[in-house]
């Protein structure tokens, strides 16, 4: 063997010879290589090596020598048994892999079977047990609707008693405030209100049919009962836990928890509530009205639903238990209620009819005070004035204002094609109504528009004033959600 055919590193035979031009020695490329990348030096002269001083070299492939042990019969004899010991070690050990394997699946075989007869078991016991659950929700739904008609006609003394503390509180301090005129200098006058734009816009996967808002807490209820939270320029919680279009979402509190309301055509009131550390909501409770809601008002104590209905029922429920807690059926069958709204002080209920009519209902008393006429088609929206003197009505074409002390006595503000949303600002001095796309600000004592947005592509649903009335907010079956402001 030649010794160029011998790597100077590892003295063995050449596969791949190079030479290097530091030192004229012949290496095995693979190991010199190595050899470089670790020290940078030739292994036998020390100097410094770089790869690029490789020189590969093209010799004819070295054909290694047959081994010792193969340059004879029996030799090579010797190899053909060990080959073929080891071939049948290889297949005994193969046979017993598979037993192996065979008895695992068995095993894995008989535990799917009993793993199959205990789910057939598990089903047939929870198909037994939501046999039993519907009946027991078929009596208890009985049981709930047999109280709920046996509610009584009046409010039971104690939330009277309490709903009058919480009156005449209201009223004194309603009283003090109109009295300082730095209360009402808290408020946008109507230059500033003039100069509000659309801020913000939330969009949706479907129109919104109502809203309500509760400090930055926006809640919008729509077409095909899809309910939606908002809260700083974000969906926070959506649901569609309703089958038909929502007339009425509503926040109300007796905690620190945001809880609201939805209300729907299809005859359930929800109650939810949403916790602002997970944010993460939940449907608390349920309550089947029995008829299509048209209206839900939340009481100034904070607690207590009014739901009207489209067969003329006017009931009261607590919301911290879902409890009814008084049925008017003067009214059950006879006319049908279109909406709902409470005065400020809480002691007096203003309720729309699709025959055009507005009973004025005393809540304490449990007795109609007023009726008042004269509106031209179905009352659909209703809005007490700051001060509860004055009540504004709305039907799809006109607007009017009722004067509560002079019973009977209205005047006509606005005619449109579509009116879809009234409210009065928390001040009480100006009126928005919502119509075809445009929103129209009334100033109250003067009787006439000074202001208009069009933001809307459709027809105006639903108008709120915030706090102090910073913002305003509207929605409409245009499937956009606008906040307004300065």
């Amino acid at each position: 063997m030649q010794s160029w055919q011998t790597c100077a590193l590892s003295g063995e035979l050449i596969e791949t010879p190079v030479i290097s031009k530091v030192s004229g020695h012949i290496y095995e490329k693979r190991l010199i290589e190595k050899h470089i990348e670790s020290t940078g030096t030739c292994p036998i002269t020390g100097r410094p090596l770089n790869i690029e001083d490789l020189i590969e070299v093209k010799v004819s492939r070295v054909q290694k020598p047959r081994p010792v042990t193969a340059t004879s019969i029996p030799s090579l004899l010797s190899l053909l048994q060990n080959e073929w010991d080891a071939l049948l070690l290889e297949q005994f050990q193969l046979k017993q892999h598979l037993e192996q394997v065979r008895h695992e699946l068995t095993h894995a075989l008989y535990q799917h079977d009993a793993a199959c007869r205990v789910i057939a078991k598990l089903i047939k016991e929870r198909d037994q047990a939501r046999i039993e659950l519907a009946q027991l929700q078929h009596k208890l739904n009985h049981k709930i609707e047999v109280e709920a008609n046996n509610a009584p006609e009046k409010l039971s003394s104690n939330y009277v008693a309490e709903i009058e503390e919480n009156a005449l509180k209201l009223t004194n301090q309603r009283k003090v405030q109109r009295k300082q005129q730095s209360y009402f200098d808290q408020f946008p006058g109507p230059e500033i209100l003039s100069t509000y734009d659309v801020k913000q816009q939330y969009q949706q996967t479907q129109g919104g049919t109502t809203l309500d808002t509760q400090g930055n807490y926006v809640v919008v209820g729509g077409l095909a009962g899809q309910v939606q939270l908002y809260s700083q320029e974000k969906l926070v919680y959506q649901v569609s836990e309703h089958t038909q279009n929502i007339t009425s979402v509503n926040f109300f509190t007796y905690d620190e928890h945001i809880r609201f309301v939805s209300a729907s055509l299809d005859g359930n009131l929800k109650i939810y509530q949403f916790n602002s550390q997970t944010q993460e909501g939940q449907v608390a409770q349920t309550i089947n009205i029995g008829s299509s809601i048209t209206g839900v008002a939340i009481h100034p104590i904070g607690y207590i639903a009014i739901i009207v209905t489209n067969n003329g029922l006017l009931a009261y429920y607590n919301l911290k238990s879902g409890q009814q807690l008084s049925r008017v059926t003067d009214f059950e069958g006879q006319c049908q209620f279109t909406c709902v709204t409470v005065h400020p002080d809480g002691l007096l209920l203003a309720i729309g009819q699709a025959d055009s009519q507005i009973k004025v209902w005393n809540i304490v008393k449990s007795q109609q005070l007023a009726q008042f006429e004269g509106q031209n088609g179905a009352v659909t929206n209703l809005s007490f004035s700051e001060s509860g003197a004055n009540l504004a009505s709305s039907s799809s074409t006109e607007v009017n204002e009722w004067d509560l002390r002079k019973p009977g006595q209205f005047q006509k503000i606005h005619q449109d094609q579509k009116i879809g949303a009234i409210s009065y600002d928390p001040s009480g001095q100006f009126l928005a109504i919502g119509s075809n796309k445009t929103i129209h600000f009334f100033d109250v004592k003067k009787k006439q528009e000074f202001f208009n947005i069009e933001s809307h592509r459709d027809v105006v649903t639903s108008i709120r004033f915030g706090q102090l009335s910073k913002y305003i907010y509207s929605c409409s079956v245009d499937k956009i959600v606008n906040i307004y402001g300065n």
